[in-house]
């Protein structure tokens, strides 16, 4: 597909259908919220010009449609992680897509794949994030430097406990609760 076409046939509809489905799973799978995943994604079938395309989003899966019954398919994102670099980057190709910028589907994979691929930060520096976050929030409700010192050394613990987690297949709600207690 050179350029968008008004009326794209079968193998471009199911070639849209798929990225589409690709950039809400990618936005999903790394932290965005529901609502904004299906607008994004009505967004871009709209650019593209995917018509009577329907998409309802659930924290774990994607259901979409496209025409009367033609085309339909179904998602499922067992694993959420948080990557905000890979949903703005996201966020920023659909943008592209709708002013024009991006105006193939070629493009617009590749792009995709892109973002993607962004990786996640080291390990060290997400260990300190989460020692610099506990010992601010300390401080913030008003601990003193004692206090803030031991926070900081929960959070690397508790930091360092959730890239465990991760690495060992340990799902989301268990993950959560465990390092709250």
């Amino acid at each position: 597909m050179a350029e968008r076409e008004l009326y794209p046939d079968g193998e471009q509809r199911r070639r849209i259908m798929d990225f589409i489905m690709a950039a809400g799973q990618t936005l999903l799978e790394n932290g965005a919220e529901v609502f904004r995943v299906e607008q994004t994604m009505e967004i871009m079938a709209a650019s593209f010009h995917l018509r009577e395309f329907h998409v309802y989003v659930l924290t774990n899966g994607i259901f979409a449609s496209a025409g009367t019954a033609e085309m339909s398919e179904v998602r499922n994102v067992p694993t959420r992680t948080t990557h905000l670099g890979r949903v703005a980057a996201v966020n920023q190709l659909s943008r592209q897509i709708a002013s024009g910028e991006v105006d193939t589907i070629d493009d617009a994979e590749t792009r995709l794949a892109q973002a993607r691929c962004i990786p996640f930060p080291k390990d060290w520096v997400q260990i300190a994030a989460g020692m610099g976050g506990a010992f601010c929030f300390a401080l913030i409700f008003g601990g003193d430097l004692k206090a803030g010192l031991a926070a900081a050394a929960a959070g690397v613990a508790a930091s360092a406990y959730l890239l465990f987690c991760g690495r060992h297949g340990v799902g989301g709600g268990f993950r959560t609760i465990s390092t709250a207690a």
